[in-house]
């Protein structure tokens, strides 16, 4: 019976090339962004940074390496030129904030979700996806892929081609299901991120209201804080003070567009 034949995979989930009968049996994982092109049933997602990567995913963490250290770097000047002992006390709230939101992001992208029954299952290489239809048969409890008997609460994550126990969402912004073994740990990281994100735009919002109050003043600061000993003038000084304008613009709509995003995400799962 083709339908229940199971076949060794090598590690990483792909057949190998030397193998034909291996190919011609292997079922294909219907294609998606977070998926290697064509991988089979013996494919599974470990953790969140296993590639291939989700776009969402790419641009999360581009947009958290460009944003935190851009932001932190424009906050640090503006707290160096104002000289104000209780800003810099937030200054170092804010780095501290962002070490640990970073650490739980990184904890929920790591953790492993998988339900240990599957673990130890040999996988049916045989399984054919469709369109539709359940991957975990909603009489029999039992996995087409996992081969395994699925507790309540477990479901198969097509995109990470594996039985996820507890499941709650697959998120494609951490690449990684969230479920029972990391959804704390999710959680913690949005409020964390939600008190950074919050905090951010309050200072970002401080510095723009401080430029536009006494501008003279606060380019007379801006430029001493980057330790240039003659102040320039005429368009050099017009386009540096602009330009840093632009990006305290820039990050007070990032930050409000993220906060906005954070907020419902988190009413969404407080009203769960």
């Amino acid at each position: 019976d083709a339908g229940a034949e199971l076949i060794r995979a090598s590690a990483d989930g792909m057949p190998a090339a030397s193998d034909t009968s291996t190919l011609v049996a292997e079922r294909r994982i219907p294609e998606a962004s977070s998926v290697p092109a064509g991988a089979t049933v013996f494919w599974a997602r470990r953790h969140g940074f296993q590639w291939p990567w989700d776009p969402l995913f790419a641009l999360h963490c581009a947009a958290t390496v460009m944003l935190t250290g851009g932001f932190t770097l424009a906050l640090a000047l503006h707290v160096h030129a104002d000289g104000s002992r209780a800003w810099a006390m937030v200054l170092g709230g804010e780095v501290l904030l962002l070490a640990v939101a970073l650490a739980l992001d990184a904890a929920v992208v790591l953790r492993n979700v998988e339900a240990r029954e599957a673990q130890a299952q040999a996988r049916n290489g045989a399984y054919e996806f469709r369109r539709g239809v359940a991957v975990i048969d909603v009489v029999s409890s039992e996995c087409g892929v996992c081969c395994m008997r699925a507790k309540i609460g477990t479901r198969h994550c097509k995109l990470c081609n594996k039985c996820v126990a507890g499941y709650d969402h697959h998120c494609r912004w951490l690449n990684t299901c969230i479920a029972a073994a990391n959804y704390r740990l999710f959680m913690a990281f949005v409020v964390c991120a939600l008190l950074y994100t919050l905090l951010a735009l309050v200072c970002c919002l401080r510095a723009a209201a401080c430029a536009a109050s006494d501008l003279p003043r606060f380019r007379h600061a801006l430029w001493s804080a980057i330790g240039a000993e003659v102040l320039p003038t005429g368009p050099l000084a017009a386009i540096t003070v602009t330009g840093f304008l632009l990006v305290l613009a820039t990050f007070i709509l990032a930050d409000t567009a993220v906060l906005l995003g954070l907020a419902l995400l988190l009413a969404f799962h407080v009203r769960l």
